[in-house]
């Protein structure tokens, strides 16, 4: 056990610098591209971060744990809106630009209905899930589009300036790796202990995982708060959102069919819906304010006891 948990501080040491560099270098190839930070953090930072997710979904679909792999996915949805956004908004006050953040919000909440929709009937076979991830493809390049776009209008009214760009391309790619190393150690250990306690494979997938996997996030949003830049993570929690329900949902069903209980097809399901719901309810306002994110920090504490209080009430696990 003292194994488990000097790694875990390792990740999180591992993790932290990763998170950090990835704002800086974000910042940087944003201006050196003419893209805005908010396209930025939907895109690359969301890549990045949403990797670990998709490495531990995979691995765990391989070895035909549906119960880790979807709710690794799930779970990581609600902990970047409740925990992440959360906690950014607490640290500062984040503004929103409505028309990009409602063009990529529509995406959000179409991958949400056609994830429910296509596990209806608690399975999620391979054809679907294909088609789950060609939605993900379509995402990308939509979003690619969107940058070729952007690249016309200087970030923040400055001239573009490339002289950075290898280095911050470099510090980009050190992050990535920094990221999904330390985000393995935290996942196999926080796996390793949660299991010691005899908790189904579902519940460690929506809560130990889905933290631990979206801590990357966790640590690029109050990176990008304490830099002043809080509209760059959420740009990241928007497209790692996407990504969870396209990707890395449609490459794990792809890998082996998925298959649900119906803890997982009402309760999470039910608290996605009701994330998306309040988030979406608050950004539409202009701005997420440090009431909107205490509000989404006391959903998150209801989220995570409901996962030990429900299933004994409702004898579905």
């Amino acid at each position: 056990m003292l194994y488990d948990v000097v790694l875990i501080v390792i990740g999180l040491g591992l993790v932290a610098k990763g998170g950090d560099l990835f704002v800086d270098s974000s910042i940087d190839i944003g201006h050196a591209l003419r893209v805005p930070r908010f396209v930025i953090g939907g895109t690359l930072v969301s890549l990045a971060t949403t990797t670990p997710e998709l490495v531990v979904s995979a691995m765990a679909s391989s070895v035909g744990d549906s119960g880790i792999a979807l709710g690794n996915a799930i779970g990581s949805c609600i902990c970047n809106i409740g925990l992440i956004i959360g906690t950014v908004a607490l640290l500062t006050p984040v503004e929103v630009e409505k028309r990009g953040f409602v063009s990529r919000a529509a995406w959000m909440v179409s991958a949400a209905v056609l994830v429910v929709l296509f596990t209806w009937d608690r399975t999620l076979s391979r054809p679907l899930a294909l088609l789950l991830l060609a939605f993900s493809f379509a995402y990308l390049a939509w979003d690619y589009v969107g940058i070729r776009r952007g690249r016309r209008q200087a970030v923040d009214g400055e001239s573009p300036d490339t002289s950075g760009l290898t280095r911050a391309v470099t510090l980009f790619a050190l992050g990535a790796v920094l990221i999904v190393f330390g985000s393995h150690l935290l996942v196999d250990s926080g796996r390793s202990l949660a299991a010691a306690l005899g908790v189904p494979s579902i519940i460690i997938g929506l809560s130990v995982v889905a933290i631990g996997t979206s801590l990357p996030e966790l640590v690029t949003g109050v990176s990008a708060a304490r830099k002043g830049v809080p509209d760059l993570s959420l740009g990241n929690i928007i497209g790692a959102n996407i990504l969870n329900l396209f990707l890395i949902i449609g490459v794990s069903g792809t890998i082996n069919p998925l298959t649900l209980d119906r803890f997982t097809q009402f309760y999470s399901y039910g608290s996605l819906a009701v994330f998306f719901t309040v988030f979406i309810g608050l950004a539409t306002t202009g701005h997420v304010h440090r009431r909107g994110g205490l509000l989404l920090l006391g959903l998150y504490v209801v989220y995570l006891a409901g996962l030990v209080v429900v299933p004994m009430i409702g004898g579905w696990i």
